[in-house]
């Protein structure tokens, strides 16, 4: 089935790829029919709201944000609702809905009939994966989706492994996307390295995937260059076929896991 999702890039600490992500699904998802808004919710420092001019700014402490992200998951023209939240504001996201729990948040989105996606990417260091078991403890059992991203230029799909051994009532799962789905319903998707010497070039350039992967692209890194950025875009479509980030909408029914 296709879905209306708020799709969040959380992780309790920064540097590990996540507005990267977010990044990528902001030119992805448009490109493949997807009505999408977009929210950078460090309203004073965010790196994302300077990646286009059409992503809005939230401030979390509440001081000067007067239209939040929530009030677009009400409209009727906006399949995806992309939130960039800060590195470690987990808790700041949460103190904007009443209790401050992870339940409110849920239960928000849920009222505007739409699907939340939590998304956390992991990087090679172990101290990395374990931080994603913060954003594990706190939305397992909820209605939300987990989907934990490996981000391919922090290593290989084998970085996975760290989730294996885990201790499941009298059974012990060694394989590790078995091990997150049956623990915590999570799924796993592992993203196809981009080059970072062609990420590097286009940042510098200024340039979005969309653009880097077009006639721009081809101006000003090259014809090779342009090439390269649109193979990696259709590789990275195809890494979320299938996840709750699907590029198209459709997302895999509860349990299937990935």
């Amino acid at each position: 089935m296709k879905a209306r999702r708020v799709i969040a890039t959380v992780a309790p600490k920064g540097g590990i790829g996540k507005t990267f992500i977010a990044k990528l699904l902001h030119d992805l998802l448009p490109m493949h029919g997807r009505r999408v808004a977009a929210w950078d919710l460090d309203a004073a420092t965010g790196t994302f709201a300077v990646y286009h001019d059409d992503i809005k700014t939230f401030d979390l402490t509440g001081t000067y944000s007067t239209y939040s992200w929530l009030d677009d998951c009400h409209r009727d023209d906006v399949d995806d609702v992309l939130i960039d939240v800060p590195g470690g504001r987990i808790d700041d996201l949460l103190r904007t809905f009443g209790d401050n729990s992870v339940e409110a948040l849920v239960a928000a989105v849920s009222e505007t009939t739409r699907e939340l996606v939590i998304v956390n990417p992991i990087g090679v260091m172990i101290a990395e994966t374990v931080t994603a078991q913060v954003v594990l403890n706190a939305f397992a059992g909820t209605a939300a989706r987990i989907v934990i991203v490996k981000n391919g230029r922090f290593g290989g799909p084998y970085d996975f492994v760290i989730y294996d051994g885990i201790q499941i009532g009298d059974e012990r799962r060694y394989g590790a996307t078995g091990a997150l789905a049956a623990d915590v319903g999570a799924e796993t998707v592992f993203l196809n390295a981009f080059s970072p010497n062609l990420l590097a070039q286009a940042d510098a350039e200024r340039l979005s995937f969309i653009d880097a992967a077009g006639p721009i692209g081809a101006q000003r890194l090259g014809q090779l260059g342009a090439t390269r950025m649109r193979i990696q875009l259709v590789t990275a479509a195809t890494d979320f076929r299938g996840s709750s980030l699907d590029v198209d909408g459709a997302i895999p029914q509860r349990g299937a896991g990935r």
